[in-house]
């Protein structure tokens, strides 16, 4: 169905476009806009999509959090000029990889090469390799792992929660993590996966000493697959539920049910990027989490969604940039012992602010983690930069360890601040 697209740049109407075909993003442009003073932030502040967007032939994939960091928008053949033109006209810098679809690995490739070569953990595994990673591990390590199901996604896939703990009864102290509610964002579940690994085979780390971890590798499956289905759904976001109007899918970090939809969402089911649902708590993906979170709200004292990219670190507020929370100094302490571990191991230091600042965005799980279930520590790590959704999967054996140096300095602080005598 064909659907008509507004870019607002001041006013500036486009046509419409129908469909998405094979190689939809062959041809698009990525064009990385970046502010060197504040009149360029306000200017950006004011670039936006209208409702339809997400049918269009502009994509806004990032947007700056302050000065010299950009806003990279996917842009058609077509609307390529205008953007071009609304960066000349204000006097601000631009960045452009052109032909951007071609460089999305084929997801046929992708498949056969890991079907001959097995589970990798240094790799872009398939939802059911995941799964039965984590059945290989917790039947190799029971006396570590235990699987705990937590129900089906939409389409009905099972989704498992890993628990990783030398002493089960000992009630330590929890780190919850999850990662994947934005399908595109294929390395987020591949840091999960390593995390588990690393749990059950370091010898050296003393991570598991008086914490416990729970992870949830891929919170939203079903939208994870249909990335891997083909190169022209490569970048979808959100779901795969049936909405309204024929149209699919919703934003699972615009769904939790706190703040829930006064800021940063769309109201369009169509809409791809931030639909919030139409109720919170309306995906069963998103209730999973929150169950999880609620049966051990007494116990989790740190909570961490992965995601990419643009290598930030970020915790509450999300739904306003206009206050912080009383500890706001803590989190924002922590989030920079983190940064520096994963820098002095070779990595690239984090941007450490309120998810707020960034950007607001209201029905974060961070901030529902936060806000509405008293979990102490509540952030949201964007992995990697410079490569957006499409992080070269030949780096993650270099980039993964790096990462992983600021878990350690998380398990310290939690065991430190919350452990058992």
């Amino acid at each position: 169905m064909a659907k008509c697209l507004v870019f607002v740049i001041g006013v500036l109407g486009l046509g419409c476009q129908v469909g998405y075909g094979q190689h939809k993003y062959d041809n698009y442009t990525l064009v990385r806009l970046i502010p060197n003073h504040d009149q360029h932030l306000q200017k950006l502040s004011e670039l936006s999509l209208n409702e339809a967007a997400s049918h269009g032939e502009v994509e806004i994939l990032k947007r700056s959090f302050g000065v010299n960091d950009s806003t990279d928008v996917l842009v058609s053949p077509r609307s390529k000029q205008l953007v071009e033109q609304f960066a000349v006209k204000n006097g601000m810098p631009i960045v452009t990889k052109r032909d951007y679809g071609r460089s999305f690995e084929a997801p046929q490739r992708e498949s056969r090469r890991r079907f001959q070569e097995g589970f990798s953990v240094y790799g872009y595994n398939s939802f059911d390799s995941i799964n039965k990673y984590l059945d290989e591990v917790a039947l190799r390590k029971p006396d570590l792992v235990r699987l705990q199901p937590l129900g089906y996604s939409y389409q009905r896939r099972a989704m498992r929660l890993a628990k990783i703990s030398k002493d089960p009864s000992a009630g330590n102290p929890i780190i919850f993590i999850d990662a994947g509610i934005h399908a595109r964002e294929w390395v987020a579940p591949a840091m999960a996966t390593y995390i588990i690994h690393r749990l059950v085979t370091d010898g050296r780390g003393h991570e598991l000493d008086g914490v416990d971890w729970y992870i949830l590798p891929v919170v939203n499956p079903d939208g994870y697959e249909y990335t891997r289905s083909s190169r022209s759904q490569r970048l979808w976001r959100k779901t795969r539920s049936k909405t309204s109007h024929n149209c699919y899918g919703v934003d699972g970090n615009r769904n939790y049910g706190f703040k829930w939809g006064v800021s940063g969402v769309s109201s369009d089911p169509c809409d791809r990027e931030t639909y919030a649902g139409p109720k919170p708590f309306s995906e069963p993906e998103t209730q999973m989490v929150r169950n999880v979170m609620m049966e051990n709200r007494e116990r989790i004292k740190l909570y961490v969604s992965l995601h990419a990219y643009g290598q930030y670190l970020v915790y509450p507020w999300g739904y306003t940039g206009g206050s912080l929370p009383k500890t706001w100094q803590k989190l924002d302490s922590l989030a920079r012992k983190v940064s520096k571990a994963v820098q002095r191991a070779g990595g690239q230091p984090f941007k450490v602010l309120s998810a707020g600042e960034w950007y607001p965005a209201a029905g974060g799980s961070d901030d529902y983690a936060f806000g509405a279930i008293g979990i102490p520590y509540s952030y949201t790590m964007e992995l990697t930069d410079g490569y957006e959704f499409i992080y070269p999967e030949n780096n993650l054996a270099k980039i993964l360890p790096q990462l992983y140096e600021g878990f350690r300095i998380f398990a310290e602080q939690i065991k430190d601040e919350f452990g058992r005598s």
